[in-house]
């Protein structure tokens, strides 16, 4: 069956999927036309009253939808979360969002601290932030990330 995903900038896609493909295989297809990640999108539909597709297990079907339907696809953005940076004894605040990457928020730290780079190490709950995200270090609301200088020497 065809359905129509709808976003409120007006943008509009047409979909073919099967009645008993799950919402969860509905938001992997949006995914991959539109590019959005699948835990911010959320999908309503209209059918006498609105319905929010909130269970990616269950189907399509179960929800109600045929074909020729319209479903509105509204992207949500990670509400940002506070951490702190602890160097040497004074603690700053940084305002984070959970997906960012481990080397955006070192060229945020950089730039605000003025210190290059190559001359510092971020250390979360004993573990070197390298690379990857800052969730992969788990990172949370009100985390303290400290910041140590690399020793120069020759």
């Amino acid at each position: 069956m065809d359905i129509r995903i709808i976003m409120l900038n007006g943008t509009s896609l047409s979909l073919s999927v099967h009645p008993d493909s799950t919402v969860g295989s509905l938001k992997t297809l949006i995914q991959q036309k539109l590019g959005f990640a699948l835990e911010s999108q959320k999908l309503t539909f209209v059918n006498g009253q609105m319905t929010t597709l909130s269970d990616d297990s269950k189907t399509i079907r179960s929800y109600g939808l045929h074909s020729g339907c319209q479903v509105s696809l509204l992207v949500t953005q990670p509400a940002p979360i506070q951490v702190f940076l602890r160097k040497d004894g004074a603690t700053k605040t940084y305002e984070i969002k959970p997906d960012e990457t481990v080397s955006n928020f070192r060229r945020r730290v950089e730039s605000r601290e003025k210190v290059q780079n190559a001359q510092f190490r971020l250390v979360h709950e004993g573990r070197d932030m390298m690379d990857g995200k800052l969730a992969d270090y788990n990172v949370r609301q009100h985390s303290t990330i400290d910041m140590t200088l690399r020793l120069r020497g020759g």
